[in-house]
């Protein structure tokens, strides 16, 4: 289906005066979730985290990973290949997720609260932390209420702290309007999908003809599972990114960070991981040249770079 010209120079209007446009939108949402808003991850009706039956105490090594938004706790699959010896495998999952109902919402501190509370009663001597896009921000929160020995923090495409999150819904916003244009389609399937691509690759990766191909192939696989968020699960997500700020770096100066970021990332730029870095401090940014936000798929690397700087690096 192809938009009509006056609605394409409409849509063209909307890329112009994005950041004019989504505002009002992000405040609508807002004022929505302050009229009935979900309570925290302490009073979620099924406990969030899932662990591989070896979460016991005494317990020496707790590796712990925590998804993003919409993002399922099966992104960190490859780590059930790690062998760790001694070592707990925890997640922590997001409601509305493998089998959470919405009946909670995340929140940065109240989730990093209830993920170190229950890593400190098993009493491990070492902390492994991954955290992707979202979950970033829980994994620093979470590393500064540990106590453990030795805390180890791998930032996957994370979020930072304020105004990132909302900096990264204008440019999401604007990155779908442009996926319609492209798809040439007003349905949002269309559109879901062929932003799929920019998260995979970014802009400039739709120019490349072998990237180009590769992220048309992927995202036509993806098609049936793409579908627009509920508002509802979309503030149970995000919305406590949108005011989360790093209060407190200097407690991290203990800790072994290290951020792994897509150069081509269109959703948490290069340049917020760079200033999110120098903030923590972290000990280093891998870069994954020509990639974007969805790492985890189009890196072959990524979780075996992950486990040499947590257990081959001094």
């Amino acid at each position: 289906m192809r938009p009509a010209r006056g609605l394409r120079a409409a849509l063209s209007r909307l890329i112009a005066n994005a950041r004019r446009l989504w505002a009002p939108l992000l405040v609508l949402g807002l004022s929505l979730a302050g009229c009935a808003p979900l309570p925290g991850p302490d009073r979620a009706g099924t406990f969030p985290l899932l662990q591989d039956g070896r979460a016991q105490p005494g317990v020496k090594r707790a590796i712990v990973a925590i998804p993003g938004a919409f993002a399922s706790v099966n992104i960190f699959a490859p780590v059930l290949d790690w062998q760790v010896p001694d070592s707990a495998f925890i997640v922590y999952r997001f409601p509305d997720m493998d089998g959470l109902p919405l009946d909670h919402r995340v929140q940065i501190d109240g989730s990093a609260q209830l993920i170190a509370d229950y890593v400190n009663d098993l009493g491990a001597e070492e902390v492994y932390l991954l955290g992707y896009s979202t979950g970033g921000p829980i994994a620093i929160e979470t590393a500064q209420r540990l106590e453990a020995r030795e805390v180890s923090l791998a930032l996957i495409s994370t979020a930072g702290p304020a105004p990132a999150g909302v900096m990264s819904s204008l440019r999401s916003g604007v990155e779908v309007v442009r996926a319609m244009l492209r798809s040439r389609s007003l349905r949002p399937r269309d559109a879901w999908t062929e932003n799929y691509r920019t998260l995979l690759y970014g802009d400039e990766g739709l120019e490349d003809p072998a990237r180009a191909q590769d992220s048309a192939a992927r995202a036509e696989a993806q098609r049936a599972n793409m579908s627009t968020p509920s508002l509802r699960r979309t503030l149970a997500h995000t919305l406590s990114l949108m005011t989360w700020t790093l209060d407190r770096p200097g407690v991290l100066s203990g800790t072994r960070v290290r951020l792994f970021h897509g150069d081509a990332d269109t959703v948490f730029t290069p340049a917020m991981a760079r200033r999110l870095a120098a903030r923590l401090p972290a000990d280093q940014i891998t870069y994954y040249q020509g990639q974007g936000h969805l790492l985890f798929v189009t890196s072959r690397r990524l979780f075996d770079d992950i486990h040499a700087f947590f257990f081959d690096e001094d």
